[in-house]
């Protein structure tokens, strides 16, 4: 059987996402032709036992983002004693909404977004032998927008504003709890600064919504490239004692809402899988994440203990994969894995800069990725299978 994780192959897989649909906004029609194209690479394959998981999502994290502060902003603005109360109270629901946003959990504000429809789809694909392990292996297919906040100038201090706007949002909530309690004129300047704060982030967000849409080649066609790869040798070559399931999901870019919906149906089932996560794979040097920054300091996740030794171990058995262990600054869906207590590792692409390379900007195009990357970031995906599967 022909190599299904040649490079070559693998960019035909991503040039039909990239260059065929394009940018694919989460919860959209376009989103849904992505699905339709990966359930028509397994088709192809003979892989038709695909199961989709729908779900609601927003087509942008900007909901997620601007509807805190709008809130707490709108909040400020009620009369009297009660309304200073409330606001206060709003306020500092903001700032933990914020604060969850930046972590790829859920929040309550994201259910009063529009929503459209979007899925996970999944493949297992079962042990040869007496299963003893689940490895579930992550690539999502919507795309993001190029963003001001990602620009080389800017994303070097992603986690230090979001930090600074839960910190304001925060303290206007307890500024405006005190000043119900007490004196009005109390903390009278500290709280328009807070005021004023809330009312430039609102406005830089509303900047940051302006950009286009990427083609999401690196972003996250790559890894849906990767999972297909996969799947092919995988059919061909099951392995001895490791079920494989392959997450196909969506809205990622929204807050890893199709991670989310996995769990949501196969919790129970996965609670000791192992997941491995495959994020801008196509250029850079590859790293597995040591310490994820989320996009605020309150943040910080770390993945599981066992997949870190695994990958340690797979790197050592192959060291012409250049893979090494790196800490980053990055947010994805090992975020919403450990913060449900699931097991969780991210392979990525690392750019000279340090940062993923071209991260919701508009070269992040098929004519800017490196094949040879792509081809060894599937492989290492195989090779942390068969280490597993040793166990």
């Amino acid at each position: 059987m022909a190599d299904t994780l040649l490079a070559e192959t693998l960019m035909r897989y991503v040039r039909a996402l990239a260059d065929d649909i394009g940018p694919r906004p989460a919860g959209t029609p376009r989103e849904q032709w992505a699905h339709d194209a990966v359930r028509q690479a397994l088709a192809d394959m003979g892989i038709t036992e695909v199961e989709t998981i729908p779900f609601e999502a927003p087509q942008t994290w900007s909901y997620s983002m601007m509807l805190p502060p709008a809130l707490a902003l709108a909040g400020n603005l009620l009369p009297g004693r009660l309304g200073r109360l409330v606001g206060g109270l709003l306020a500092l629901h903001a700032a933990y909404s914020v604060h969850t946003t930046a972590r790829s959990q859920r929040t309550l504000l994201a259910a009063l977004a529009p929503m459209g429809p979007s899925a996970t789809q999944v493949v297992r694909l079962p042990a040869a032998g007496e299963p003893r392990h689940k490895l579930v292996f992550i690539g999502h297919v919507d795309a993001n927008k190029h963003r001001l906040s990602f620009s080389p100038s800017l994303k070097p201090f992603l986690k230090e504003a979001t930090t600074a706007g839960i910190i304001g949002l925060a303290l206007n909530g307890a500024i405006q709890l005190l000043r119900a309690v007490g004196p009005r004129q109390a903390f009278r300047t500290d709280y328009r600064l807070t005021l004023l704060g809330i009312t430039g982030a609102l406005a830089f967000l509303f900047a940051d919504e302006q950009g286009p849409w990427v083609d999401g080649a690196n972003d996250n066609a790559t890894a849906v490239a990767c999972l297909l790869g996969l799947a092919g040798y995988f059919k061909a070559h099951p392995l001895q004692h490791t079920d494989v399931w392959l997450a196909f999901t969506g809205a990622e870019e929204v807050g890893g809402l199709g991670t989310h919906a996995l769990l949501d149906a196969y919790g129970d089932e996965l609670q000791d899988a192992y997941f491995f996560d495959f994020e801008l794979v196509g250029a850079g040097r590859l790293a597995y994440v040591t310490r994820h920054s989320s996009l605020s300091s309150f943040g910080t996740y770390t993945p599981d203990a066992e997949s870190v030794a695994l990958a340690a171990e797979t790197a050592r058995r192959c060291p012409e994969l250049g893979v090494k262990g790196l800490p980053m600054t990055i947010l994805e869906e090992v975020g919403a894995l450990r913060g449900r207590g699931y097991r969780g590792l991210c392979l990525v692409g690392v750019g000279d800069d340090g940062f993923v390379v071209n991260w919701h900007q508009t070269s992040d195009v098929t004519a800017n990725l490196e094949p040879a990357t792509l081809d060894k970031a599937a492989r290492f995906g195989l090779a942390f299978a068969q280490t597993l599967d040793e166990q």
